[in-house]
């Protein structure tokens, strides 16, 4: 059995202002969670990411991904969602959380995500 390949006309149909929102909002959320991190493990002063700036920034981040999330969904499902391909996804989504969620427990016992 051979795996169909994308035609070439199927690549010309993404929206470049999407793909770089996507890949700026992902470089944006490992810079706070890279200063969480330093923060958590003693690094940086105690309470340097929930206050002031770097609150700010934490909602802006999720709020950019909330929103590219509702545009994302509506491209590509239409005005009718597919329900086994919005199911699938939603259970490979759960699925990785529960995977960082096990391998956080172990690492750090007394406060896993």
């Amino acid at each position: 059995m051979t795996i169909p390949t994308p035609a070439v006309q199927d690549r010309s149909r993404r929206i470049i202002a999407i793909d770089v929102a996507r890949g700026i909002a992902l470089l944006a959320m490992a810079s706070y969670h890279f200063t969480w991190d330093l923060e958590f493990f003693g690094y940086t002063d105690p309470g340097l990411t929930a206050f002031g700036w770097w609150k700010f920034y934490a909602r802006c981040i999720a709020s950019t991904f909330l929103f590219l999330v509702g545009i994302s969904l509506f491209l590509a499902h239409g005005k009718q969602i597919r329900w086994n391909g919005f199911w699938k996804r939603f259970a490979m989504v759960g699925g990785a959380a529960l995977a960082i969620s096990a391998a956080t427990r172990l690492a750090t016992p007394d406060s896993f995500i």
